[in-house]
């Protein structure tokens, strides 16, 4: 491929992001209330940052091409820019997986529109066991692994809101507890994605001793 090709190739995916990242900016909410059910999406400010760094990569990939073309660099122009265009179709990919995803919750079911795959539906009243799965994200929450009565197993990214999730669900007598012991064991069952409620108990006690 040529110069102009891979420069091309190179700010396409953050331009298209971008774009329409700001034509669905007014419509697309990390929460969604329905008449009928709620759906929870990844964070906008997550897409739109992803969107933002396909296009500088892009953007820098190129200017940096420009220069290795002239000769102010001895690296290879086709090499540099092949780097800018792998990293943005890469993330362009992602992007394209985390806008799909999505989670329904209707009265007495939910939906999950998962990364890659077809929808999932499952019914509360059928929810086996539910427990914490992988590590923290960057929302604060952790995968909320979900079986049911048959067996089969999902998965709810903690990139939604999990705690309106489980509130919604109503099924904490199947959520796994954190095993912690002591006078608020009950609270923390009951909330178990907020990991400090307890050192945020004994503070409110602290300062309410010392007035």
């Amino acid at each position: 491929m040529n110069f102009f090709t891979l420069s091309i190739l190179a700010v396409l995916p953050g331009s298209v992001a971008a774009l329409v990242e700001r034509a669905g900016a007014p419509m697309r909410l990390a929460e969604r209330h329905h008449s009928h059910h709620d759906t929870y999406l990844a964070p906008p400010d997550f897409l739109r940052s992803l969107a933002v760094a396909m296009l500088l990569v892009g953007c820098l990939g190129v200017l940096l091409g420009t220069f290795c073309g002239v000769g102010l660099f001895d690296s290879d122009m086709i090499c540099v820019l092949a780097f800018a265009d792998a990293f943005a179709w890469m993330a362009l990919v992602l992007w394209l997986m985390m806008a799909r995803y999505k989670v329904s919750l209707f009265e007495d079911r939910g939906v999950i529109v998962p990364l890659v795959g077809r929808s999932i539906c499952f019914f509360y009243s059928d929810i086996a066991s539910m427990r914490w799965s992988g590590p923290r994200r960057a929302s604060g929450y952790r995968d909320l692994a979900i079986t049911d009565i048959d067996g089969r197993r999902y998965k709810i990214k903690g990139i939604v809101d999990i705690e309106q999730v489980l509130l919604h669900v109503d099924r904490f007598d199947v959520l796994e507890s954190l095993g912690v012991g002591g006078p608020d064991f009950t609270e923390m069952k009951r909330k178990p994605w907020q990991p400090f409620a307890r050192d945020a108990r004994g503070k409110k006690e602290k300062e309410e001793q010392v007035d």
